[in-house]
């Protein structure tokens, strides 16, 4: 059996670590996070690694020029971006030009004009004021053409402030970007004006803008490290701005915030008003710094509502335009719409790189154009890919694993395959999601420790929490929330554990002592005070208990039509590059595993779990997803078998279990059955029938079976789990039925 879950790669140099008290396991932990003897103060005590601001290359001849500018009373146009990097770096330079007497102006692009600097926004602009002075915050490093142009054109002089990566060409004009040379490369778009502001004053005058560089350097995942850290640090321990600490309030933050709480329920609300088309929404909150009114907050609350439903509406539309099969060959999700929200491409493309585990990107048409967003998995370079695509794009910018980019309209489809032809070239291990965790409960930590570890490591983005595996039996399950989607559970080991909006159809599976392989982070519960697991990803494990729900599966969704056999050497030899091997139970699988070499085949037991081309599913359920799948292969030991798609290939394998296919069906089971169906309650579920009447004389395999062979015979209907519809008119043989011949026995 393939491995799905991996330890994360662990250094070597832990001896320094270890002298501090902590265990190797744990010790490894803290340096996969970056902690190093240099820097142990800056997470385990109060130093913070600030750099000179004049170590940024150009940052003095910028400040030079803004001093010059401010000293003869000059006005300054802010040119910004839509997202929260852009608008808290764009509220940031504004509020403190204002607070300087400096006149300004913050121009911001919507969604549907596009990333980057826009000369003709500029020029518009200067048409109702002169500015003497243009200053881009994240953005402009990539548009040295448009600075030409509003250079000569308007004959001001332009500032260039961003953090993407850097062109072949830069701008002609002062350019401060930490990657042109800076020892730390990795600020965000508004942790770059935040130095700006610290040239221009001093730290101390600087960390009262803190909280808006915060905002960036979450809103862009920028690394939890060096200056990145010593940014957040300052900012969570000086939250003084209205606005934002009114949008958390509404967001239901914690009083005492943490950067997690920034990232999931602050900065989502400000990047929805950009994506939706009124940036300006969210600059007005960034600007309330010393007064603040809830109606501006509540329509951010709002806004984020409206994005969710139009997020839906492109997902559904994005959906049926997908064949996983080709996304799988191609290896690359690649969507060109009409009409779509242009704020929202970027997550829809997120969703589906995290549902298929390649690169997705996602467009709309725009014009002559089609303008998009591309997110890129762990081992692929995004922003390489693209600019080796650079001669069929108008523009693009970004980073690794973000870009954003417009394409003429007659290059759509030959950006498509160039993109795949770049990503055909990987190795296929790249495209294997792996679910990586840092130390397994029990043997390196128990979850109280781990929980006490990361709170010393605050601030951290969601991403970098630690996570555990932990391998145990269940004691106790049950569902939760709207429609049962969320599952909570009890382990063995005492480990509270909750999994949220998929988890809960696993609860009737596992609460009988069944053994789970799981990934969780660690968090406090608010109300029993306890640490408690967050599932990250959950694996059934072979248990006992499990062989009634083979039996009752097969019984409830088996068909009976016949299927030509072959044999599994001529489906093997067929070379599909993606195969999904199907069982009734684990016993026949494990009987099958060498003989059909399918050791590095991963294994799903009644669900979708497993993201690899190559997979084993013991007796799926009907809603399986076999079709990102070119070949399906079902090794089956019995005249029925479990509903698989069209074109499935059966091998022929003796079953291991036999019992499965036993299940006693009789005439007198039947008359039972009818007769107790007959007695139901107005208020009684078909289930609660066998319960109450049946539990001691018929197993209920039995009895779901009688249930098939009634609704076969046209007896009765069974419309939903609560309503049952009578023939009385019909009459019929229980032989008539396929299913009772199947499954009934000698009486």
């Amino acid at each position: 059996m393939k491995e799905k879950y991996v330890r994360r790669t662990q250094p070597n140099n832990t001896e320094f670590l270890q002298s501090k008290g902590f265990s190797p396991a744990m010790a490894a932990v803290v340096a996969s996070r970056g902690v190093t003897e240099d820097n142990y103060d800056e997470y385990f005590g109060d130093k913070l690694c600030f750099h000179a601001p004049e170590e940024m290359t150009n940052m003095t001849e910028a400040t030079e020029l803004i001093r010059l500018c401010m000293e003869n009373d000059g006005s300054v146009l802010i040119c910004g971006d839509y997202d929260a990097d852009g608008l808290s770096a764009s509220a940031l330079l504004s509020l403190y030009f204002s607070d300087n007497g400096i006149f300004n102006t913050v121009l911001i692009p919507t969604r549907d004009e596009g990333y980057g600097l826009h000369a003709d926004a500029v020029i518009n602009a200067f048409g109702k004021h002169f500015y003497d002075l243009v200053i881009t915050v994240d953005c402009g490093i990539s548009n040295a053409d448009e600075v030409a142009r509003i250079r000569d054109e308007l004959g001001v002089e332009v500032i260039v402030t961003d953090h993407h990566e850097l062109p072949e060409q830069l701008p002609d004009c002062i350019c401060v970007n930490p990657k042109i040379g800076y020892p730390f490369a990795y600020l965000s778009g508004s942790g770059v004006a935040w130095k700006l502001v610290e040239a221009l004053t001093d730290r101390q005058t600087a960390i009262r803008y803190a909280d808006l560089a915060s905002i960036g350097t979450i809103g862009d995942i920028m690394p939890m490290q060096d200056e990145n850290r010593a940014i957040v640090k300052s900012a969570i321990a000086n939250w003084n701005h209205k606005g934002l600490r009114k949008l958390g309030e509404l967001s239901k933050c914690p009083q005492t915030l943490t950067s997690t709480d920034i990232a999931m329920r602050i900065v989502p609300k400000i990047n929805a008003a950009g994506r939706i088309g009124d940036p300006y929404a969210a600059l007005e909150l960034l600007l309330m710094r010393d007064k603040v009114d809830t109606a501006s907050c509540e329509k951010l609350l709002a806004m984020n509502d409206t994005r969710k439903e139009y997020l839906d509406d492109i997902v559904a539309e994005a959906d049926k335009m997908i064949d996983p099969e080709k996304v799988r060959k191609q290896r690359i999700v690649y969507l060109a719409g009409n009409k779509w929200q242009h704020g929202l491409l970027g997550i829809a493309a997120a969703k589906y790189k995290e549902k298929y585990y390649v690169p997705a990107v996602v467009m709309t048409d725009d014009g002559d154009d089609y303008v998009g967003s591309a997110r890129g998995i762990d081992e692929v370079d995004l922003f390489d890919a693209f600019r080796r695509c650079k001669d069929l794009l108008v523009k693009f910018g970004g980073h690794k694993a973000s870009v954003g980019f417009t394409v003429a309209k007659e290059n759509v489809d030959a950006l498509g395959k160039a993109l795949s032809a770049v990503f055909c070239e990987l190795p296929e291990d790249v495209f294997v999601k792996n679910v990586y965790y840092d130390v397994e409960i029990g043997d390196d930590a128990t979850v109280q420790e781990v929980y006490k570890l990361q709170n010393f490591l605050q601030p951290m983005l969601p991403q970098d929490k630690i996570l555990c595996r932990v391998r145990d039996s269940v004691k106790f399950a049950n569902s939760f929330g709207k429609d049962g989607a969320h599952l909570s559970v009890t382990l063995a080991s005492g480990l509270e554990v909750k999994g949220f909006f998929k988890y809960g159809v696993l609860a009737p599976y596992i609460k009988h002592g069944a053994n789970v392989d799981l990934v969780c982070g660690v968090d406090m519960d608010s109300y029993t005070h306890n640490v408690t697991g967050i599932v990250e990803d959950m694996t059934l494990v072979n248990s006992v208990c499990f062989d009634d729900f083979y039996k009752l599966n097969f019984v409830k969704n088996c068909v009976c039509d016949k299927a030509a056999d072959v044999t599994f050497d001529k489906v093997a030899a067929d070379g599909a590059n993606s195969v999904c091997v199907v069982f009734d139970d684990y016993e026949t699988y494990l009987a099958n595993v060498d003989k059909l070499c399918l050791q590095d085949y991963a294994v799903d037991i009644f669900f979708k779990n497993a993201d690899n081309s190559h997979v084993a599913v013991i007796s799926p359920l009907p809603d399986y997803d076999y079709s990102g799948f070119e070949k399906v292969v079902y090794c089956h030991g019995f005249s029925a078998h479990l509903a698989v798609p069209d074109g499935t290939a059966f091998v022929q394998t003796e079953p291991a279990n036999k019992d499965l296919y036993t299940v006693g069906l009789t005439r007198n089971v039947c008359t039972s059955a009818y007769s107790a169906l007959r007695k139901k309650g107005d208020y009684d579920s078909i289930k609660s029938v066998y319960d109450k009447q049946l539990l001691d004389k018929i197993t209920y395999p039995q009895y779901v079976a009688a249930l098939r062979v009634f609704g076969q015979l046209g007896l009765v209907e069974i419309v939903d789990q609560y309503t049952v519809r009578f023939n009385n008119g019909a009459r019929a043989e229980l032989d008539d039925s396929e299913i009772y011949r199947l499954m009934k026995s000698e009486e």
